[in-house]
Parts: structure tokens; sequence; C-alpha cells
């Protein structure tokens, strides 16, 4: 009687353990970006306010930024914007805008939901990047 309810008890532990690892597991998306020959990951979270977003910069010539909105669904949305750095302020030079049902890959290839994107700069500078939702 003893094993039995030592075991109902640890499989509650258990499951209540896991669900809690659930609800804590942060959805984001990860971008792969390559500049100059360097290639770097970025990766942006989800996020309830859209304007609190950040660009990130790229070797001082370019900056992503993602706005990953999941909830509430009917709002759902994800834009990728990418800009060219100047003295003058930031260019807009890519926006890519993405609806429900989010899919991993266009073509079922390796460069996620954007697809291989390649970006330049009014200097000739080129950004490769590809964005994929975090598993």
């Amino acid at each position: 009687m003893r094993t039995r309810a030592f075991r109902l008890g640890f499989s509650v532990w258990l499951a209540a353990f896991s669900l809690l690892g659930c609800t804590q597991k942060t959805h984001s998306v990860v971008c792969t970006s390559t500049y100059a020959g360097v290639a770097k990951r970025l990766v942006f979270p989800a996020v309830h306010e859209p304007y609190a977003v950040m660009p990130l910069d790229i070797g001082e010539r370019f900056r992503l930024k993602v706005v990953y909105l999941r909830e509430p669904w009917r709002s759902a949305s994800l834009n990728v914007y990418a800009y060219a750095q100047s003295q003058d302020g930031d260019l807009l030079l890519q926006e890519g805008k993405y609806l429900p049902p989010f899919s991993t890959s266009p073509s079922g290839g390796r460069f996620g939901f954007t697809g291989r994107q390649l970006v330049y700069s009014a200097q000739q500078r080129e950004l490769e990047y590809w964005c994929e939702l975090s598993p």
C-alpha cells in the first residue's frame, strides 16, 4: 500500500514539474546572418510589445529586427526588418511579414521560414540571413 501511495505521489509531482517546465519554455525566432564572412546567430524572443523590440547589430553595417507576436492569436504575426546603418540613421532595406500558421521552411530546405535572403546596401555591402522558429 505504501509503495502504491509513493508511486502515485511521485507521479503527481513529476507531472506538475514537467508542466512547469513546459510553461516556461520561451518561444523565439533564431536568425543566422552572414556579413563579411562572419556568421552570427541572433535570437529574438516572442514579445507582447512590438514597439519595444530593438534591432541587433551586424558588423556595424547592418541591423536586423524580428517582431514575433504570438498572442493574442488573432494578432499573431512575425515581421522581419533589415536595415543599413548610416550616419543619418538606419535605412530600411527589407521588410518581411509572415502570418500563422508559421511554417518551418517555405520549400522544405534548410533556410527556415524566410528562405535565404540577400540584402544589399547603397554601398554594395551584402547581408545574407535566414530565420527559423526555435525548436
